[in-house]
């Protein structure tokens, strides 16, 4: 077992974990990783299953930051890179029991029936609606006050389940849509902030990407390059800070060590952190950070024939607001998405229920989501009989709700920081919960060791 005093311990290999490992290895900076797992990548998780191949955590990756262009391209897997086939061009949102597709174009909007003619005008109301920004404001107050009831729950309601599998009336409009929280603020609108916003954009490139062989060889091939500094089955039980450092005990095996380190950075669960912190100084402001709400979910993979859907497919999938008669919060069209994700003639959907609209199906099993998704599938596809493949994933704390209120959670983190000198903490709890936010939330984190790193040595005798 790896030990080393002048190591830096990050403590969980999801991939925030991994990216900060990796940037700081790339520095000439030692560092131990522990993950209690028996592998790396956290939720980001692919199955193979002969032809079937299943994503049990994201699906996609929406990459438009060039940092991580620059990553992906270091760890060799641009030329595993997929991009959406043409046939998946199509988003749907389901309004009145049927698919429609989502306008991508001036003369779409105007023929949408996604929206009626009224919430189409209502929208041309808002350059000359008061700004209100408020840091308390929720996402569904924000969205009607600026562009109406109907954008809201036709198509705010079910994108926020897609991405956060959130309540848009608890959800923070600061914190999860902060681009349009920031508009309103700067220039009292959202029009005239995409306008402004357009004029300066420098995009680096933006695509919607998988890999070949799955989402999974992302951490995979961080995880080979961090080779030995990685620590699997490692379950870390206590984090001390010392006089000079902070101990680390975890168990191995039958076996109890403790390591000592440097520094720490924590990128496990935020809920997790209180029940390994050990110093009663900051022991409130940690506890609290087991508060923020995980919401649980299930994703159900179902593999049919092709002819047992009569529905093209062809799209991305589709969105379900609150305001229709289903348990699913969507579903994409997996097998349209990226070539190799069924066996020929064969198609894939993967369902997705629970969320904090229906937190209670989550946790199903098997056989009842089967036989709660089938003939919701049916009246919105037209599927006939049962599947012929299935896979299901529960996570009982998928994501984290970022919910009014953030910033008290956001405090707690910055004092926990500022009284513990060496310890940082990252994760899709602060920053973001997409694998792209992560990875950006993990080489932020990197400079901002480097930064204390520097400023320790300046400071010492």
């Amino acid at each position: 077992m790896k030990k080393n005093n002048n190591s830096i311990a990050i403590l969980g290999a999801g991939i925030t974990g991994l990216s900060v490992a990796y940037a700081l290895q790339k520095k000439g900076i030692d560092v131990t990783i522990y993950e209690k797992g028996t592998r790396a990548g956290g939720v980001v998780q692919t199955r193979r299953d002969n032809d079937w191949l299943v994503e049990k955590g994201p699906n996609t990756l929406l990459v438009s930051d060039q940092r991580v262009w620059d990553l992906l391209d270091e760890l060799q897997l641009n030329k595993d890179v997929l991009t959406p086939g043409e046939e998946a061009k199509k988003r749907y949102v389901i309004r009145d029991k049927q698919l429609h597709a989502v306008p991508l174009s001036l003369i779409d909007f105007i023929k949408t029936d996604l929206l009626s003619t009224t919430a189409k005008f209502r929208l041309f109301k808002e350059p000359f609606i008061a700004g209100n920004a408020d840091d308390r404001e929720s996402v569904a107050g924000f969205i009607r006050r600026r562009l109406g009831h109907e954008v809201l729950d036709y198509a705010v309601n079910p994108f926020v389940s897609g991405i956060y599998a959130g309540d848009p009336k608890q959800l923070s409009v600061k914190h999860t849509f902060s681009s349009l929280f920031t508009m309103e603020k700067e220039y009292g609108s959202i029009a005239k902030g995409l306008l402004k916003q357009k004029k300066s954009s420098r995009s680096a490139g933006r695509a919607l990407i998988s890999f070949k062989k799955g989402l999974h060889q992302l951490p995979q091939a961080l995880a080979n390059k961090l080779d030995d500094s990685l620590l699997l089955r490692c379950q870390v039980d206590q984090v001390k800070k010392t006089a000079t450092g902070w101990i680390v005990k975890f168990k191995n095996g039958n076996s109890t060590i403790e390591n000592r380190h440097h520094a720490i950075i924590s990128t496990i669960p935020a809920h997790q952190l209180p029940k390994i912190w050990n110093d009663e100084k900051s022991q409130q402001s940690v506890d609290q950070l087991a508060d923020i709400k995980y919401v649980p979910m299930s994703a159900l993979a179902l593999g049919f024939r092709r002819n047992q859907i009569h529905h093209a497919l062809d799209g991305f999938g589709m969105l379900i607001p609150e305001k229709e008669p289903f348990s699913l919060l969507g579903c994409l069209f997996s097998s349209s998405l990226f070539v190799q994700r069924a066996p020929k003639d064969h198609v894939l959907i993967t369902c997705f229920m629970g969320g904090a609209r229906n937190p209670d199906i989550a946790a199903a099993p098997t056989e009842l989501l089967i036989k709660e998704v089938l003939p919701q599938l049916d009246s919105l596809l037209k599927v006939s009989g049962p599947p012929v493949f299935h896979h299901h994933t529960f996570w009982e704390q998928a994501i984290p709700q970022y919910n009014v209120g953030y910033d008290h959670y956001l405090k707690s983190m910055k004092q926990v920081e500022k009284t513990n000198p060496g310890f940082f903490l990252a994760g899709n709890f602060r920053g973001g919960v997409s694998v792209p936010d992560c990875i950006l939330n993990g080489l932020d984190t990197a400079d901002k060791f480097v930064k204390y790193l520097d400023s320790s040595m300046k400071s010492s005798p």
